[in-house]
C-alpha cells in the first residue's frame, strides 16, 4: 500500500510558486500575498514515545524530526521550536526558548530520549496549551502558533476537548498518524480543512520515504497560514459588534467582574472611531437592557469606562428574547448601524437559556449577523452552537469557570478578533 498524504504534499510545490489573492494587499497596489514572507512562527513538536512504537521505530521519528526543524529558519526573532514527548504523562524535552540555533536544536533532537508509556494525547494537548505556549517559555503574542503532532495509535484517554481548547487559543494543528493512528481521532484533533492538517503513512518505514516530501507540505501550510495573517490583519477593519452579556443572578457579583474584565480586554483590542469599529452593550437576564448603544461612544476612553462601570442587573437567562432584542432594536440605522459595515455579535452566558432561542437566533444569523458565543461553567455546548455561526470550532468557545475566562481572555479575544478579521476579510473578495 502506497502512503496515504495530502493531496498538497502528492504535487508538491514550492513556497516560491504559490500565492495568496489579498484584497487588502490589492488595495495597497499588491496583486498577491507572496509566501516568500518573512517567516516567524513558534512550533511545538509534539510526539508519541509509547511502548508501541519501539526503539528502532524510535529512531526514524528522530530522523523525520530532524529533516522537519531543518526545513525552519531557527532564531529567535523567527521560528521557534519546542519538543514534548509524551507517553502517560508528557515531557517537555525543550522549550520554545532553549534552543536559538539549527545546530543547537539538531543536536537535542538527535539525541533525546525514547520514554515509553501509554498514550495519554488528549493529557499531552492540555499540557502544549498550559505549559508550553507561555510567554515565560519563550511563546510570543503576535506570532502564530502550531503544533505538530505525531503519533502511532489511538489516544488511552479523551482527547476531544483538550483539542479543542488548544485550537480555540488560536494554535493550529497539524496531525500527522502512522500504522495504528486513528483517522478520525486525528481529524478531531487537527485544525481543519483535514486535507491539509492531517497526513497518515502505513508504517514506520514508509513515515521514513517521504519524510521530506511530507515536511515542506507541513512547512507550506505554515507559510499559508502566515500569508492569511498578513491579509487580514493589514485590512481596514470595520464592523458593528454587539455584546450581549449575561447578567443573570446565577453568575454572582464575584463572577460578574470577571466579565467586566475579559469585556475590558476585548474592546481594547478594536480601534473603537465612528468609521471604524463600533461597540453596543446589552445585558440580559429575564429581559435584555441596553447599556448603551453602536452610536453612544465615539472613542476607546469612553467605552472602557462605560465597560468598568455598568451594574449587574440579576433575574433569569432568556436569550431567546435578547437575540430577538438585538436584531429588532441594535442592529438600526437610528442607533448606529451601518448599512455596508459586518455586523457581529458576541454572545457570553453562564448557563441553559430559560426561553426558546433558536428561531431568533437562526433570524438574527439570517439578517447578515455572524454570531460568536462565550459559555462558561453550566453553558450548554449544543446551545451554543445552535446559536453560533459556523464552524463551531471557530465560534464557540467554552471554560470551565470564570477564573478561566479571566486567565485567558487575551488569548481568547485575540482568536475572536482574528476571526473576525477573516470574516472581514471574505467579504472583500
Amino acid at each position: 500500500m502506497a502512503p496515504t498524504i495530502a493531496p498538497i504534499a502528492q504535487g508538491f510545490r514550492t513556497a516560491s510558486e504559490d500565492v495568496l489573492q489579498c484584497p487588502s494587499l490589492q488595495a495597497q497596489g499588491q496583486a498577491e500575498c507572496s509566501l516568500g514572507i518573512d517567516f516567524k512562527a513558534d512550533v511545538v513538536l509534539l510526539v508519541d514515545g509509547s511502548y508501541s512504537i519501539g526503539l528502532a521505530n524510535f529512531a526514524k521519528v528522530r530522523a523525520f524530526l530532524e529533516v522537519l526543524v531543518n526545513s525552519f529558519d531557527i532564531d529567535p526573532s523567527k521560528v521557534q521550536i519546542s519538543l514534548v514527548q509524551y507517553s502517560r504523562d508528557p515531557h517537555t524535552e525543550f522549550y520554545l526558548n532553549t534552543h536559538h540555533d539549527l545546530n543547537a536544536l539538531v543536536k537535542a533532537v538527535r539525541t533525546f530520549p525514547y520514554r515509553g508509556g501509554s498514550t495519554n494525547t488528549g493529557r499531552a494537548l492540555v499540557h502544549v496549551r498550559e505549559k508550553i505556549f507561555q510567554a515565560f517559555r519563550g511563546a510570543r503574542p503576535t506570532v502564530p502558533r502550531v503544533t505538530i503532532l505525531i503519533t502511532d495509535g489511538r489516544s488511552s484517554d479523551e482527547i476531544k476537548d483538550p483539542a479543542t481548547k488548544l485550537r480555540n487559543s488560536d494554535v493550529e494543528i497539524f496531525a500527522v498518524g502512522v500504522k495504528d493512528a486513528v483517522q478520525t481521532e486525528l481529524e478531531a484533533i487537527a485544525s481543519t480543512p483535514a486535507e491539509t492538517h492531517v497526513y497518515t503513512v502505513e508504517d514506520f518505514g514508509a513515515f521514513d520515504r517521504i519524510s521530506k516530501e511530507l515536511t515542506q507540505s507541513i512547512s507550506l501550510r505554515i507559510e499559508q497560514e502566515l500569508c492569511k495573517r498578513q491579509c487580514f490583519l493589514g485590512i481596514d477593519v470595520q464592523a458593528d459588534v454587539v455584546l450581549l452579556v449575561d447578567g443573570s443572578s446565577s453568575i454572582g457579583r464575584v463572577n460578574f467582574a470577571n466579565v467586566k474584565a475579559f469585556l475590558e480586554v476585548l474592546v481594547n483590542s478594536f480601534d473603537i472611531d465612528p468609521s471604524k469599529v463600533q461597540i453596543s452593550l446589552i445585558q440580559y437576564s429575564r429581559d435584555p437592557h441596553t447599556e448603551f448603544y453602536l452610536n453612544t461612544h465615539h472613542d476607546l476612553n469612553a467605552l472602557v469606562k462605560a465597560v468598568r462601570t455598568f451594574p449587574q442587573r440579576g433575574g433569569d437567562t432568556n436569550t431567546g428574547r435578547a437575540l430577538a432584542y438585538v436584531r429588532e432594536e441594535i442592529f438600526q440605522v437610528v442607533r448606529g448601524a451601518r448599512p455596508n459595515v459586518p455586523r457581529v455579535l458576541i454572545l457570553i452566558t453562564d448557563g441553559e437559556s430559560s426561553d426558546h432561542f433558536q428561531d431568533p437566533a437562526t433570524k438574527l444569523r439570517n439578517s447578515g449577523v455572524e454570531i460568536f458565543a462565550v459559555g462558561v461553567k453550566n453553558a450548554v455546548r449544543t446551545e451554543l452552537e445552535a446559536i453560533a455561526n459556523t464552524p463551531a470550532e471557530t465560534h464557540v468557545y467554552t471554560m470551565e469557570d470564570f477564573d478561566a475566562l479571566k486567565r485567558i481572555s487575551k488569548e481568547l479575544t485575540q482568536s475572536i478578533g482574528l476571526r473576525i478579521e477573516q470574516e472581514l476579510c471574505k467579504r472583500c473578495k
